[in-house]
This record gives C-alpha cells, structure tokens and sequence, in this order.
C-alpha cells in the first residue's frame, strides 16, 4: 500500500513540475493581445460627420494661423507638418489609437485591408472603439 501511496505522490510531483516548468523557465512568459483596425471605414466615418469635420475645420485654421505667425522663424522647415485635413484625421485617429492599446494592453495591431488580413474573428475588431474614440476626443 505503501508503494502505491509513494508512487502516487511522485506522479502527482511530476504531473505538478511538467504544468508549472514552462512558465518559470521561459525567459518572457507574456500574453498577447491582438487587434486590428479598419482604418478606411474609421476615416470614412469621421469624415462623414460634418459637425466633426467643422471642428477639424477649425482645429487646420487655428494650426494654420500659428504655422503662417512661425513661418518668419528659421525653424519653419522643423515645423512643417501636414496640416491638411487628411493629415488632421490621421493624427485624431493615431492618438486614438494609442489611447485604446495603452488602455487596453494590446501587443499587436493589424490594418485590416483587402490584401493583408484574409480572415479575423470580429472579437479582434477594434475598428468601433476607434472610430467612438476619435468622435469623443473632437467633441472635447
């Protein structure tokens, strides 16, 4: 009985070292969270809305203004930016972008094109927190 008792402990050692092992000695033991975005349908949907687009409108003249006051400064190749309104909703939706994989911990992100994602499962869709991100952060 003995014998059965002792085996018994010792496959249940191994069994407990075989699960526990590979997370201890893997040098980065690490989740990943995977995402991707449709950013044609985000660009899309932000430019459609026209009281967005007016505060874009808005935020390319203010932008505008300060580039034309530094423009007598001999830093006015540093400043050069796109300032066109493309150039506004981009920078919107990178910042917004940012924001949601900070927040949420993502590890990867994918643009979701005709050519590059063949099939992705619509849990990994961050395209409508994105485009709601964008939509709060213009209304500010």
């Amino acid at each position: 009985m003995k014998k059965y008792c002792i085996l018994g402990l010792i496959f249940i050692a191994v069994l407990f070292v075989s699960i526990i092992s590979p997370r201890l000695f893997t040098q980065s033991y690490r989740l990943t969270k995977v995402g991707y975005i449709d950013l044609q349908r985000v660009i899309k949907e932000v430019t459609s809305d026209q009281e967005l687009l007016d505060m874009l409108k808005q935020k390319q003249e203010e932008i505008n203004n300060q580039n034309s006051e530094e423009d007598n400064s001999e830093n006015s190749i540093v400043n050069a930016r796109d300032t066109s309104l493309k150039g506004q909703v981009r920078k919107q939706v990178s910042n917004s972008l940012m924001n949601i994989v900070r927040k949420e911990g993502y590890t990867l992100i994918l643009e979701r094109t005709e050519n590059s994602i063949l099939y992705a499962d619509r849990t990994f869709d961050i395209t409508e927190s994105v485009i709601a991100d964008v939509k709060a952060s213009l209304r500010k």
